[in-house]
């Protein structure tokens, strides 16, 4: 029998060791790695969760039910689950409320209950559900500030959420970024930045500290977590927000973003994105081409290391990818989970009818681009991308993509 031991003489029967791992939450396990090399090569090895590979999830926001639809390593659909609204008065009304994912982490997913206007005295709320085994949270408030607007009174806020783990202290959290402009048309300012602790039965929002010199939020780059930290772009995207999800203080800090300023310059036609590539901090950089009216090209920039306190970020670009500008004319990349495993993902979504919208996620293989050379460095529109899921719904709330990996973990609340 094989024995597991580490530097300080601890013995133990590896057959026994492991049937104690398999009596803990997966969560347990997970912190677990972090003792020795030789606790995470046995946890890695003969743990079940460690063997299964992370699936897609895509999620279709609709009026009235949303949908989750896992997918299986061939792309056929494995399991699919509704969500429905929480407010009942609100699930037959013409606009009714939507229920948006927030994120997935280790098998858990955290949704947020979207109400209209009518009913918008009662508040979005959030729920963290396993649709494995059922079990469901009960739906708690988010801050007064969680309720967006475009132009309200010639205001505007955008709010956005991430939902996150951090593996070292084992907790789960949510994030909750608000954002105002004021008339006439001023950039967005942060004004205030909320964390949720999934822990307890009745957890709180505490307010976190901004302490970055820049408070400004970059339109279209959204709120993305990663390795336990959550992040987001200033308006200029010169800088990257960073909020340690391990910290005590849960404090924000700021490193540079990747070298992308200049193409800013001109908003019309050139964004940044923040998103996932192959479990890495990505930024989608996107710009039109001077000579292709109908294209942008999408370079792919990525956190290689770096980016704390002491340490400068080092990125690196990755590819770039052509896509074309209008909607009927090809797809756009996804976000937040813009890789899984070889291949790209990307999305297309037309109006076929009234009421009705088609979305489709596509996959495409790249193969090993790491080194950002290649003949394949440069992507084009996408060609021989594979229709992976289409679904056809009555609301705009489109498609979006995380990672899923099917647990029995019980709800951390």
């Amino acid at each position: 029998m094989a024995e597991a031991d580490d530097d300080d003489g601890f013995i133990l029967p590896t057959d026994a060791f492991v049937e104690v791992l398999l009596r803990l939450p997966t969560s347990s396990r997970r912190r677990f790695r972090l003792v020795c090399k030789r606790w995470r090569g046995i946890i890695d090895e003969r743990t079940p969760e460690r063997r299964s590979r992370a699936k897609i999830l895509a999620f279709f926001s609709e009026a009235g039910a949303s949908r989750a639809v896992v997918l299986d390593e061939d792309g056929g659909d494995e399991q699919e689950w509704r969500f429905r609204s929480s407010c009942i008065d609100c699930r037959t009304y013409e606009y009714g409320a939507v229920v948006l994912l927030v994120g997935t982490c280790n098998g858990l997913l955290c949704l947020r209950d979207y109400l209209p206007l009518p009913c918008h005295r009662i508040g979005p709320t959030i729920a963290v559900v396993n649709p494995v085994t059922g079990e469901e949270s009960a739906a708690i408030p988010c801050p007064p500030e969680s309720l967006s607007w475009d132009y309200h009174g010639g205001y505007r806020r955008v709010v956005e959420f991430s939902f996150g783990y951090h593996p070292t202290t084992g907790k789960y959290k949510v994030v909750h970024v608000s954002c105002t402009s004021e008339p006439p048309n001023k950039r967005l300012e942060i004004d205030s930045v909320q964390v949720l602790t999934l822990e307890g039965n009745k957890p709180e929002w505490r307010v976190v500290p901004v302490l970055t010199m820049d408070t400004s939020y970059h339109d279209t780059g959204g709120v993305v977590t990663v390795d336990g930290s959550t992040y987001w772009l200033n308006a200029r995207a010169d800088r990257v927000a960073a909020l340690d999800l391990g910290d005590d203080d849960e404090r924000v800090a700021s490193f540079a973003a990747p070298p992308c300023l200049e193409v800013l310059q001109v908003p019309k036609v050139a964004t940044c994105q923040l998103t996932t590539v192959h479990g890495r901090l990505g930024v989608l950089v996107s710009r039109q081409q001077p000579a292709m009216t109908e294209a942008a090209k999408v370079d792919v920039w990525v956190l290689e290391g770096g980016g704390g306190r002491r340490r400068p970020p080092r990125w690196s670009r990755r590819w770039s990818i052509l896509q074309p500008i209008a909607a009927w004319q090809g797809r756009w990349v996804m976000s937040p989970h813009f890789t899984h495993g070889e291949y790209v993902l990307s999305k297309r979504e037309e109006n076929k009818a009234w009421s009705a919208r088609e979305r489709c996620l596509y996959g495409r293989k790249v193969g090993d681009l790491a080194s950002g050379s290649g003949k394949d460095a440069e992507l084009w529109p996408l060609e021989g991308a594979e229709e992976i899921i289409m679904r056809t719904g009555d609301y705009d709330g489109g498609v979006v993509t995380f990672p899923y990996v099917e647990t029995t973990e019980p709800l951390p609340i």
